[in-house]
């Protein structure tokens, strides 16, 4: 007899997007069943990735506690009735970079080459679709073995209490016409960078109303973000922020002294006061948090916000 119900998590590998860009991805279900349950979509940072290849680096395995598999449970316990999508990087360079290149042009480790179109958008509705197809037509010995990977994933988590006995169906699973959460963890935040660039381009083009994920972004959330780079570690070209603000769309910034308070990279501070303020200035629905002012800094505390915002 077939399963018809959805896995609590479950890792899915090389799901289909747009044209032929391929991401990995985990998936938790809504801990709270409702009627129209909402996504959370969610681009981690560099280091994040499953707990084997953090595990096998000399360095990275001091972090594994945030893996990818762990991640999706915390935003789970954070989202009770939303449906979570953890996106994997399309490369992790050197084990330790995450290198979002479906999504936007990159340079070296993973810094960021925006432009005004990358399909990233397209790309992120055609996964949600086939994430879709592949959750209600999976056969029971496949779905107990993916179930199965991404539970050994999981490291020292505290299970999320059960709200309900009531578990979804797979059959109800539409990712693709939920409301939808966008969040991005420090390097994560450029595809929600990107994701500017083209919310500015589809503005005025006629047949924009085939990006059906356009209208469902409700929340976008930037969670500490940074990269390697540079500059562009925020976006300040006010034509993009100006669109940004016409939508309807909540912002949350959400930052700690690991990224806007380091004098070696004083950009960092100076682009998220720029973000912030313009947006303020021009009614964007804006609302931003510093947690860990009297933290000593560290890349504990960064991850740490993953807990706190």
């Amino acid at each position: 007899m077939t399963s018809k119900k959805l896995p609590d998590i479950v890792r899915l590998t090389n799901i289909s997007g747009y044209e032929q860009r391929c991401n990995d991805i985990v998936y938790c279900r809504p801990q709270n069943v409702i009627e129209n349950p909402n996504l959370c979509v969610f681009f981690g940072g560099d280091v994040q990735d499953f707990t084997e290849n953090m595990l096998s680096h000399r360095d990275n395995k001091n972090y594994v506690q945030w893996n990818l598999e762990n991640t999706a449970k915390i935003l789970q316990h954070r989202f009770l009735t939303s449906h979570i999508v953890v996106i994997r990087p399309a490369r992790m360079e050197y084990k330790t970079f995450s290198c979002y290149e479906n999504f936007l042009p990159c340079f070296a480790c993973g810094v960021p080459d925006h432009c005004p179109m990358n399909f990233s958008l397209k790309h992120l509705e055609t996964l949600l679709i086939n994430i879709s197809r592949k959750l209600q037509t999976m056969t029971d010995e496949e779905l107990k073995h993916v179930e199965e990977v991404s539970k050994n994933g999981l490291v020292d988590y505290v299970d999320t209490p059960k709200t309900s006995d009531e578990v979804p169906l797979r059959t109800t699973v539409n990712l693709n016409d939920c409301e939808v959460s966008l969040l991005g963890f420090s390097k994560g935040c450029v595809v929600l960078n990107q994701f500017l660039y083209e919310y500015n381009y589809y503005k005025n083009l006629p047949g924009s109303e085939d990006i059906k994920i356009l209208p469902l972004i409700k929340q976008m959330y930037w969670l500490d973000g940074g990269h390697s780079g540079g500059k562009n570690t925020w976006i300040t070209t006010r034509s993009l922020l100006e669109t940004l603000a016409s939508m309807d769309i909540q912002v949350y910034v959400h930052v700690s002294p690991y990224q806007v308070a380091d004098d070696r990279r004083p950009w960092v501070k100076n682009e998220e006061k720029k973000f912030t303020e313009t947006l303020k200035k021009i009614g964007a629905n804006i609302e931003r948090t510093l947690h860990f002012s009297n933290v000593p800094s560290s890349l504990h505390v960064h991850f740490n916000i993953l807990k706190e915002f």
